[in-house]
């Protein structure tokens, strides 16, 4: 009963302190500060500059993450494209690389051949066969070629091996180190001779070589000519160990010069017995 009492009593105080902020307000729409502004705009911008502030940072922000969104997948894209190109470069650059390499094999191939008196024909080799201790080799080269049995195969490095089976559009090379070979060799230095017999892809021997002949490691094997099949003077290989043998013979052993596990070109020598044994490739 007081309060209602006292409110109807302070109603003119209310009333007046409500005329008073009226006029306040008005003064302040009609007053400018040094800016130009009013003083009623400029108490409002000064309530309302952190609320804006707030909005704009709130919005500034978003803007930015996903600015930085759409330039992380910008980048994302560009980096993928480059290591796309460098993956394709590097596979050109490696096929280029595989080309040189067939090409400088085919150069020193093409040179050997310009330098043999004996007609010999180019071929790939297809395939290495190894089936129990035989040692074979198959070339996209057959009869229709020319190719015969027994014509002797060479390559860049020296002795291959002999063909032992023809088709139409194959043969079969009998590798050197295949234990049923035999190729007629010489001493280089020496001038002793024997036989060079495979033994696997633990290289060559030679046999029947005097227990009497100088013979020491490091020393280079060629063909000789006496077995009618490969010419004289074809590389061999290089004894790689001598040793005391039986029946006043000695225990030799020929690294040979070919890599028979990275076989890929060779030369058919195409050419009959007689000539094979009686032409020099000796250089």
């Amino acid at each position: 009963m007081s309060m209602n009492r006292s409110f109807p009593e302070r109603r003119p105080f209310f009333l007046l302190v409500l005329i008073l902020a009226s006029l306040l307000i008005l003064m302040s729409h009609q007053v400018r500060t040094g800016q130009g502004n009013t003083l009623l705009e400029d108490s409002l911008l000064n309530v309302s500059s952190p609320l804006v502030k707030g909005a704009s940072g709130g919005v500034g922000l978003l803007s930015g993450l996903w600015q930085g969104y759409v330039d992380l997948r910008g980048a994302r894209g560009e980096n993928l494209a480059l290591k796309s190109n460098l993956e394709r470069m590097e596979e050109v650059g490696r096929v280029g690389e595989e080309f040189r390499r067939e090409n400088l094999r085919l150069r020193d191939l093409l040179e050997l051949q310009r330098s043999l008196e004996i007609p010999s024909l180019a071929a790939a080799v297809v395939s290495l066969g190894v089936s129990s201790q035989a040692r074979t080799a198959l070339i996209n080269r057959g009869s229709k070629d020319g190719v015969k049995r027994d014509m002797p195969v060479i390559s860049r490095k020296g002795v291959v091996g002999r063909i032992i089976a023809v088709g139409s559009g194959m043969a079969k090379v009998q590798l050197l180190i295949d234990p049923n070979s035999g190729v007629a060799g010489i001493f280089q230095r020496s001038r002793g001779q024997g036989m060079v017999v495979g033994v696997g892809d633990r290289g060559c021997r030679m046999d029947y070589v005097s227990d009497l002949e100088d013979v020491a490691v490091g020393d280079v094997v060629v063909t000789s000519g006496l077995d009618e099949i490969y010419p004289k003077g074809v590389t061999v290989g290089v004894v790689f160990s001598v040793a005391e043998g039986d029946q006043l013979t000695k225990n030799i052993f020929i690294r040979p010069e070919v890599d028979f596990r990275h076989l890929e070109e060779v030369l058919v020598l195409l050419t009959s017995q007689e000539a094979a044994g009686h032409a020099d490739l000796s250089q």
